[in-house]
């Protein structure tokens, strides 16, 4: 992989998904907490990979998230700026 250089909003976002991310290990730990770090770090990584087949199987979920997409667009435009 090579490096590149990330926008200071590049930056941001990809702190506050590290931090949610962190979250969700701590919320796996609560439906099982005799799980080891490794093991809640590859469960997560298990449920991201399947968050595309959830997303198409509920059309609610994937509507949901489109509008999501599409709000933050707007909020984009409003500010005229791409990063």
């Amino acid at each position: 992989m090579t490096k590149q250089k990330l926008s200071s909003k590049e930056v941001r976002a990809r702190s506050l998904a590290y931090y949610e991310l962190e979250k969700f290990f701590g919320y796996i730990l609560t439906i099982d907490p005799t799980m080891r770090s490794d093991e809640v770090i590859v469960l997560a990584a298990f449920i991201l990979e399947g968050l595309p087949q959830l997303f198409q199987q509920n059309p609610a979920l994937l509507d949901q998230v489109k509008e999501i997409a599409t709000n933050m667009k707007l909020k984009r435009g409003t500010h005229n700026s791409r990063n």
